[in-house]
Protein backbone atom coordinates (compact mmCIF):
# COMPACT_ATOMS: atom_id res chain seq x y z
CA UNK A 1 0.00 0.00 0.00
CA UNK A 2 1.08 3.00 -1.21
CA UNK A 3 1.31 6.09 1.41
CA UNK A 4 3.26 9.05 -0.29
CA UNK A 5 2.11 9.22 -4.47
CA UNK A 6 2.91 12.18 -6.30
CA UNK A 7 1.48 12.77 -9.54
CA UNK A 8 3.35 15.31 -11.94
CA UNK A 9 1.21 16.01 -15.19
CA UNK A 10 2.12 18.16 -17.53
CA UNK A 11 0.37 20.02 -20.95
CA UNK A 12 -2.38 22.01 -21.24
CA UNK A 13 -5.26 22.38 -19.70
CA UNK A 14 -7.57 19.90 -21.18
CA UNK A 15 -4.62 17.76 -20.82
CA UNK A 16 -5.01 17.98 -17.55
CA UNK A 17 -8.81 17.76 -16.95
CA UNK A 18 -8.23 13.93 -19.10
CA UNK A 19 -5.88 12.80 -16.19
CA UNK A 20 -8.34 13.88 -13.23
CA UNK A 21 -9.44 10.12 -13.37
CA UNK A 22 -6.26 9.46 -12.58
CA UNK A 23 -5.96 11.31 -9.55
CA UNK A 24 -9.57 10.13 -8.28
CA UNK A 25 -9.00 6.73 -8.92
CA UNK A 26 -5.84 6.89 -6.60
CA UNK A 27 -7.54 8.21 -4.02
CA UNK A 28 -10.55 5.69 -4.21
CA UNK A 29 -7.38 2.92 -4.41
CA UNK A 30 -5.40 4.52 -1.71
CA UNK A 31 -7.68 6.01 0.45
CA UNK A 32 -5.55 7.09 3.30
CA UNK A 33 -2.40 8.08 1.10
CA UNK A 34 -1.17 11.60 0.87
CA UNK A 35 -1.22 12.83 -2.90
CA UNK A 36 0.00 15.77 -4.54
CA UNK A 37 -0.02 16.87 -7.57
CA UNK A 38 2.14 19.25 -9.83
CA UNK A 39 0.74 20.92 -13.35
CA UNK A 40 1.76 23.59 -15.22
CA UNK A 41 0.32 27.16 -14.17
CA UNK A 42 -2.43 27.35 -11.69
CA UNK A 43 -4.09 24.11 -13.78
CA UNK A 44 -3.36 21.75 -10.79
CA UNK A 45 -5.83 23.23 -8.47
CA UNK A 46 -8.64 21.70 -10.34
CA UNK A 47 -7.74 18.59 -8.66
CA UNK A 48 -8.45 20.77 -4.87
CA UNK A 49 -10.77 18.38 -3.12
CA UNK A 50 -9.38 15.03 -4.54
CA UNK A 51 -5.70 15.61 -3.52
CA UNK A 52 -4.01 16.95 -0.33
CA UNK A 53 -1.93 19.90 -2.21
CA UNK A 54 -1.88 20.99 -5.46
CA UNK A 55 1.56 22.98 -7.12
CA UNK A 56 3.27 24.39 -10.15
CA UNK A 57 5.44 22.65 -12.11
CA UNK A 58 6.81 25.35 -13.68
CA UNK A 59 8.54 26.92 -10.63
CA UNK A 60 9.27 23.30 -9.77
CA UNK A 61 13.23 22.58 -10.22
CA UNK A 62 13.84 19.58 -11.45
CA UNK A 63 17.60 19.70 -12.13
CA UNK A 64 18.69 19.32 -8.10
CA UNK A 65 18.73 22.69 -6.67
CA UNK A 66 16.62 23.52 -3.83
CA UNK A 67 16.15 19.87 -2.68
CA UNK A 68 13.80 18.35 -5.60
CA UNK A 69 15.40 15.69 -5.54
CA UNK A 70 15.19 14.77 -2.11
CA UNK A 71 11.18 16.42 -2.34
CA UNK A 72 10.51 13.27 -5.18
CA UNK A 73 12.21 10.85 -2.75
CA UNK A 74 9.84 11.49 -0.30
CA UNK A 75 7.46 9.67 -2.58
CA UNK A 76 7.09 5.94 -2.82
CA UNK A 77 4.65 6.80 -5.91
CA UNK A 78 5.08 8.79 -8.48
CA UNK A 79 3.37 9.12 -11.86
CA UNK A 80 3.78 11.19 -14.30
CA UNK A 81 3.98 11.59 -18.25
CA UNK A 82 6.98 11.21 -21.06
CA UNK A 83 6.42 14.88 -21.83
CA UNK A 84 7.44 16.08 -17.84
CA UNK A 85 10.62 17.97 -17.51
CA UNK A 86 10.76 15.17 -14.48
CA UNK A 87 10.59 12.06 -16.35
CA UNK A 88 14.28 11.55 -16.88
CA UNK A 89 14.60 11.42 -12.94
CA UNK A 90 11.81 9.47 -12.09
CA UNK A 91 12.95 6.53 -14.73
CA UNK A 92 16.61 6.66 -13.90
CA UNK A 93 17.21 7.76 -10.00
CA UNK A 94 14.32 7.75 -7.90
CA UNK A 95 13.96 4.85 -5.46
CA UNK A 96 10.56 4.22 -5.64
CA UNK A 97 7.76 2.70 -7.96
CA UNK A 98 7.58 4.98 -10.85
CA UNK A 99 4.53 5.08 -13.55
CA UNK A 100 5.75 6.80 -16.30
CA UNK A 101 2.77 7.43 -18.95
CA UNK A 102 2.61 8.13 -23.08
CA UNK A 103 2.51 12.11 -23.83
CA UNK A 104 -0.44 11.03 -26.52
CA UNK A 105 -3.06 8.01 -26.63
CA UNK A 106 -3.06 5.40 -29.17
CA UNK A 107 -5.30 6.60 -31.97
CA UNK A 108 -8.67 5.80 -31.62
CA UNK A 109 -8.79 5.10 -28.35
CA UNK A 110 -10.13 7.44 -25.44
CA UNK A 111 -7.28 9.63 -24.15
CA UNK A 112 -8.56 9.54 -20.33
CA UNK A 113 -9.41 5.96 -20.83
CA UNK A 114 -6.24 5.75 -22.22
CA UNK A 115 -4.33 7.30 -19.26
CA UNK A 116 -6.46 5.34 -16.78
CA UNK A 117 -5.83 1.80 -17.99
CA UNK A 118 -2.35 2.16 -18.01
CA UNK A 119 -1.56 2.64 -14.12
CA UNK A 120 -1.18 -0.58 -12.72
CA UNK A 121 -2.34 0.70 -9.64
CA UNK A 122 -5.50 1.25 -10.58
CA UNK A 123 -6.34 -2.45 -11.41
CA UNK A 124 -10.01 -3.23 -10.01
CA UNK A 125 -10.79 0.45 -10.07
CA UNK A 126 -14.05 1.72 -11.82
CA UNK A 127 -13.23 4.33 -14.11
CA UNK A 128 -15.08 7.08 -14.08
CA UNK A 129 -15.11 10.55 -16.39
CA UNK A 130 -13.48 13.54 -15.06
CA UNK A 131 -15.11 15.85 -11.96
CA UNK A 132 -13.95 19.16 -10.42
CA UNK A 133 -15.19 19.88 -6.71
CA UNK A 134 -17.08 23.58 -6.61
CA UNK A 135 -16.59 25.01 -2.65
CA UNK A 136 -19.65 26.51 -1.45
CA UNK A 137 -17.30 29.70 -1.50
CA UNK A 138 -16.88 29.33 -5.02
CA UNK A 139 -20.57 28.58 -6.14
CA UNK A 140 -21.78 31.86 -4.50
CA UNK A 141 -18.93 33.67 -6.38
CA UNK A 142 -19.87 32.34 -9.73
CA UNK A 143 -23.26 33.36 -8.61
CA UNK A 144 -22.40 36.84 -7.96
CA UNK A 145 -20.70 37.33 -11.36
CA UNK A 146 -23.60 36.08 -12.94
CA UNK A 147 -25.65 38.76 -10.92
CA UNK A 148 -23.66 41.05 -11.99
CA UNK A 149 -23.80 40.57 -15.95
CA UNK A 150 -27.53 40.29 -15.28
CA UNK A 151 -28.00 36.99 -15.19
CA UNK A 152 -30.07 35.20 -12.81
CA UNK A 153 -28.34 32.83 -11.54
CA UNK A 154 -31.04 30.36 -10.37
CA UNK A 155 -32.36 30.57 -14.16
CA UNK A 156 -29.42 29.05 -15.28
CA UNK A 157 -27.51 29.93 -18.82
CA UNK A 158 -25.95 28.75 -21.77
CA UNK A 159 -21.96 29.44 -21.39
CA UNK A 160 -20.38 30.24 -24.79
CA UNK A 161 -16.88 29.98 -25.21
CA UNK A 162 -15.76 30.09 -28.93
CA UNK A 163 -11.81 30.15 -28.71
CA UNK A 164 -9.76 27.15 -28.92
CA UNK A 165 -5.84 27.22 -28.07
CA UNK A 166 -6.01 26.09 -31.84
CA UNK A 167 -7.40 28.30 -34.99
CA UNK A 168 -8.33 25.33 -36.56
CA UNK A 169 -10.15 23.62 -34.05
CA UNK A 170 -12.66 27.12 -34.11
CA UNK A 171 -15.76 26.83 -35.38
CA UNK A 172 -16.79 30.01 -37.58
CA UNK A 173 -17.67 32.81 -35.39
CA UNK A 174 -20.86 33.77 -38.10
CA UNK A 175 -22.14 30.00 -36.82
CA UNK A 176 -21.72 30.89 -33.37
CA UNK A 177 -23.39 34.10 -33.59
CA UNK A 178 -26.61 32.58 -35.48
CA UNK A 179 -26.71 30.40 -32.81
CA UNK A 180 -26.45 32.52 -29.72
CA UNK A 181 -28.77 34.91 -31.88
CA UNK A 182 -31.28 32.88 -31.73
CA UNK A 183 -31.50 31.30 -28.81
CA UNK A 184 -31.45 34.90 -27.28
CA UNK A 185 -34.40 35.35 -29.00
CA UNK A 186 -36.14 32.21 -27.65
CA UNK A 187 -35.92 34.06 -24.38
CA UNK A 188 -32.57 31.85 -22.91
CA UNK A 189 -29.77 33.25 -20.87
CA UNK A 190 -26.30 33.49 -22.97
CA UNK A 191 -23.21 35.07 -21.75
CA UNK A 192 -19.90 34.44 -23.24
CA UNK A 193 -16.47 33.83 -22.23
CA UNK A 194 -13.14 35.34 -23.26
CA UNK A 195 -9.63 33.62 -22.07
CA UNK A 196 -6.50 34.85 -22.99
CA UNK A 197 -6.01 33.27 -26.23
CA UNK A 198 -9.75 34.36 -27.39
CA UNK A 199 -9.97 37.63 -28.34
CA UNK A 200 -9.81 37.01 -31.90
CA UNK A 201 -13.06 34.51 -31.65
CA UNK A 202 -14.65 36.81 -29.03
CA UNK A 203 -14.36 40.11 -30.97
CA UNK A 204 -15.36 38.33 -34.32
CA UNK A 205 -18.73 36.97 -33.09
CA UNK A 206 -19.31 40.13 -30.88
CA UNK A 207 -19.09 41.81 -33.61
CA UNK A 208 -22.17 39.90 -35.36
CA UNK A 209 -24.27 40.50 -32.74
CA UNK A 210 -26.48 43.60 -31.56
CA UNK A 211 -24.38 45.77 -29.69
CA UNK A 212 -24.63 45.12 -25.76
CA UNK A 213 -26.84 42.25 -26.36
CA UNK A 214 -24.31 39.71 -25.41
CA UNK A 215 -22.54 39.84 -21.61
CA UNK A 216 -19.03 38.74 -21.43
CA UNK A 217 -17.25 37.55 -18.54
CA UNK A 218 -13.19 37.89 -18.87
CA UNK A 219 -9.58 36.06 -17.50
CA UNK A 220 -11.77 34.43 -14.89
CA UNK A 221 -9.48 32.78 -12.03
CA UNK A 222 -9.52 28.76 -12.98
CA UNK A 223 -11.47 27.27 -10.42
CA UNK A 224 -14.09 30.33 -10.65
CA UNK A 225 -14.59 29.72 -14.42
CA UNK A 226 -15.04 25.71 -13.27
CA UNK A 227 -17.93 27.37 -10.60
CA UNK A 228 -19.55 29.14 -13.11
CA UNK A 229 -19.24 26.93 -15.74
CA UNK A 230 -21.25 24.88 -13.11
CA UNK A 231 -23.88 27.15 -12.39
CA UNK A 232 -24.72 28.13 -15.26
CA UNK A 233 -25.85 24.80 -16.42
CA UNK A 234 -25.50 24.57 -20.34
CA UNK A 235 -22.25 24.97 -22.31
CA UNK A 236 -21.35 25.13 -26.18
CA UNK A 237 -17.81 25.53 -27.44
CA UNK A 238 -14.78 23.91 -29.42
CA UNK A 239 -12.58 21.33 -29.06
CA UNK A 240 -10.35 22.84 -26.26
CA UNK A 241 -9.18 22.91 -22.51
CA UNK A 242 -12.57 24.93 -21.41
CA UNK A 243 -14.59 22.37 -22.78
CA UNK A 244 -13.18 19.78 -20.66
CA UNK A 245 -13.04 22.18 -18.06
CA UNK A 246 -17.31 22.73 -18.58
CA UNK A 247 -17.91 18.99 -18.59
CA UNK A 248 -16.09 18.29 -15.06
CA UNK A 249 -17.66 21.35 -13.86
CA UNK A 250 -20.96 19.19 -14.78
CA UNK A 251 -22.69 21.24 -17.28
CA UNK A 252 -24.43 19.76 -20.20
CA UNK A 253 -22.08 20.22 -23.01
CA UNK A 254 -22.56 20.34 -26.61
CA UNK A 255 -18.82 20.41 -28.47
CA UNK A 256 -17.94 20.96 -31.71
CA UNK A 257 -15.19 19.09 -33.53
CA UNK A 258 -13.19 19.64 -36.75
CA UNK A 259 -10.08 18.04 -38.27
CA UNK A 260 -9.73 16.83 -34.18
CA UNK A 261 -11.04 13.40 -33.26
CA UNK A 262 -13.35 13.49 -30.47
CA UNK A 263 -13.42 9.62 -30.31
CA UNK A 264 -9.65 10.24 -28.60
CA UNK A 265 -10.11 13.86 -27.47
CA UNK A 266 -13.59 14.64 -26.04
CA UNK A 267 -14.63 15.27 -22.81
CA UNK A 268 -16.04 12.53 -21.57
CA UNK A 269 -19.56 11.99 -19.70
CA UNK A 270 -23.44 11.64 -19.98
CA UNK A 271 -23.61 15.13 -20.08
CA UNK A 272 -21.38 16.06 -23.45
CA UNK A 273 -22.53 15.77 -26.53
CA UNK A 274 -20.35 16.08 -29.56
CA UNK A 275 -21.36 17.66 -33.44
CA UNK A 276 -19.24 17.08 -36.13
CA UNK A 277 -19.80 17.55 -39.85
CA UNK A 278 -20.61 14.50 -42.26
CA UNK A 279 -17.47 15.77 -44.82
CA UNK A 280 -15.33 12.45 -45.36
CA UNK A 281 -11.79 13.55 -44.80
CA UNK A 282 -12.57 14.38 -41.15
CA UNK A 283 -11.11 13.75 -38.60
CA UNK A 284 -7.59 14.42 -39.99
CA UNK A 285 -5.82 16.45 -37.38
CA UNK A 286 -5.58 19.28 -39.94
CA UNK A 287 -2.48 16.99 -41.17
CA UNK A 288 -4.25 16.62 -45.11
CA UNK A 289 -1.91 18.83 -47.40
CA UNK A 290 -4.94 19.62 -49.72
CA UNK A 291 -7.28 20.95 -46.85
CA UNK A 292 -7.24 25.12 -46.43
CA UNK A 293 -11.13 25.35 -46.00
CA UNK A 294 -11.86 23.71 -42.88
CA UNK A 295 -14.90 22.47 -44.29
CA UNK A 296 -15.15 20.08 -41.29
CA UNK A 297 -16.31 23.28 -39.59
CA UNK A 298 -17.65 26.01 -42.25
CA UNK A 299 -19.87 23.38 -43.57
CA UNK A 300 -21.45 21.96 -39.89
CA UNK A 301 -24.68 24.27 -39.80
CA UNK A 302 -25.77 25.94 -37.01
CA UNK A 303 -29.32 24.22 -37.05
CA UNK A 304 -27.25 21.65 -35.87
CA UNK A 305 -25.98 22.89 -32.92
CA UNK A 306 -29.88 24.86 -32.02
CA UNK A 307 -31.33 21.38 -32.63
CA UNK A 308 -29.16 20.06 -29.08
CA UNK A 309 -29.68 23.34 -27.64
CA UNK A 310 -33.49 24.54 -28.01
CA UNK A 311 -34.00 20.52 -26.63
CA UNK A 312 -32.87 22.12 -22.82
CA UNK A 313 -34.29 25.01 -22.68
CA UNK A 314 -34.51 25.06 -18.20
CA UNK A 315 -32.47 23.61 -15.66
CA UNK A 316 -32.46 23.16 -12.57
CA UNK A 317 -30.68 25.22 -9.29
CA UNK A 318 -27.41 23.51 -8.95
CA UNK A 319 -25.84 22.87 -5.47
CA UNK A 320 -22.37 23.12 -5.14
CA UNK A 321 -20.27 20.48 -3.58
CA UNK A 322 -18.47 21.65 -0.73
CA UNK A 323 -15.14 20.37 0.22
Amino acid sequence: MHHRILIIRPGARGDFVLSLPVVAGLREQCPHARIEVLARGGVASLADGIAHKTGNLDTFVVAGAGGSFQYLDSFDLIITWSASPSSPYVTEGFGGEAVVLPATPVSGVAASLFFFERVPQLRGVEWRPARVCIAAAEAAEADRLLANIGLDPARGALAVHPGSGARHKCWPAEHFARVIDSLLNAGRQVLMLQGEADAQAVTETMRLLAPDRLPVLRHLPLRILAAVLHRCGHYLGNDSGVSHLAAAAGADCTVVFGPTDPAVWSPAGPNVTVVVSSVPCRPCGKTHPDCDTLECLTKLAPERVLEVNRSTTTISLRKPKSF
